[in-house]
């Protein structure tokens, strides 16, 4: 049990580290240029496209890794509507298997997805193709619920005295809590982000470096904007383009536990909150002499589009060693179909007309 909560407690401590938003960082300004690419969907009533997503959590410690989460799922992008103002478009659940069964963090995020497979998301974008919203959200979150209870039986019924340690209530509330609202819901449908999060923004070609501490830490960010190679000439055209990005983000140790652990006690019983705090001391004042200048967090992402804006990949990965081991979450999104219709721009004929 006690590995299992400073386990959650590292776990939360990645996840709760806030990242700069680089394209904030790397848009242009809005003077024109001719050596920009300006992110664009031309997108048409009836598209469809076939993602395959693929997401791993691992550590590596010495020659040991452990994987702690593994699954490939497939979901379908289909405009239902195109009008002035933007784009109404469905999130369409096709598959999802389970990779790694042997971990409880695996085991709760299959009764979830398991759960949400029935689940169709309606959203929509702005004219540019930028996710807007979620309009389905409150349906979504009525059946998120049921995923909570499924997740919380699979937890408790996997780990015996969970309950004495993390009271089952709490935890519930605080899940039902962050799908409550259509900002959490968005949060749960990070591939839409992913795919459709840059449309709208410019970028200069080329490469570029920019420091920053935006959010009173550290980051330093590297960029390569351009067009990208025809590698399958049935696949690629000639203007499809990418923007790769690496961010390297320093934070103090001390700060890093405070998010974990400021999660993690809203959880557990006072009984482990006593025991956290001495576990928390212990891990930071090990810390302070392993990482003296603070922690590195280090995010490599790649965001692939046709030349009509449709998302062909997205590659992201997180990395985080706070002396424990690295911690690794990779995520993979990569096209698998298409079926496109022309789009004609209103001062323009349908001839000619082949993407």
């Amino acid at each position: 049990m006690k590995r299992f909560l400073i386990s959650l407690l590292l776990n939360l401590c990645l996840a709760s580290v806030a990242m700069t938003a680089w394209s904030q960082n790397l848009m242009l300004s809005q003077e024109e240029s001719e050596d920009e690419i300006a992110v664009v969907g031309y997108f048409c009533k009836n598209d469809t496209m076939t993602y395959r997503q693929t997401h791993n959590k691992y550590k590596i410690q010495g020659n040991d890794t452990t994987v702690s989460e593994s699954y490939v799922e497939e979901f379908m992008i289909v405009v239902t509507d195109s009008t002035s103002d933007g784009y109404k478009m469905k999130y369409i659940p096709l598959s999802f298997t389970l990779q790694d069964a042997d971990t409880v963090t695996s085991l709760m995020t299959n009764a979830m997805s398991q759960l949400m497979q029935s689940v169709v998301c309606e959203f929509t974008t702005d004219e540019m193709g930028l996710l807007k919203s979620i309009t389905n959200w409150r349906e979504i979150r009525d059946q998120l619920k049921k995923g909570v209870k499924a997740t919380c039986d699979t937890l408790y019924a996997t780990i015996p005295d969970m309950d004495s340690i993390m009271p089952r209530k709490s935890l519930e509330n605080i899940l039902l809590l962050h799908f409550s609202t259509e900002e959490g819901i968005r949060n749960s449908y990070e591939e839409l982000e992913n795919l459709f999060g840059l449309h709208g923004s410019t970028f200069d070609l080329g490469d570029k470096e920019v420091d920053t501490e935006e959010q009173g830490y550290p980051q330093h960010i590297s960029a390569r904007i351009g067009y990208t190679t025809i590698e399958d000439e049935e696949d690629d055209f000639d203007g499809d383009y990418a923007i790769s990005t690496l961010s390297t983000t320093t934070i103090p140790v001390e700060d890093v536990m405070d998010l974990g652990f400021g999660a993690l006690s809203m959880i557990v019983s006072d009984m482990a909150n006593d025991s956290l705090e001495a576990v928390r001391d212990q891990i930071v004042d090990s810390l302070k002499i392993a990482k003296p200048n603070g922690a590195e967090v280090i995010v490599k992402e790649y965001y692939g589009f046709f030349l009509n804006g449709w998302p062909k990949e997205y590659y992201f990965e997180k990395a985080f060693d706070l002396g424990f081991g690295q911690n690794i979450e990779t995520r993979y999104i990569e096209w698998i179909s298409r079926n496109w219709h022309i789009y004609v721009r209103d001062d323009e004929s349908t001839e000619n007309k082949d993407i």
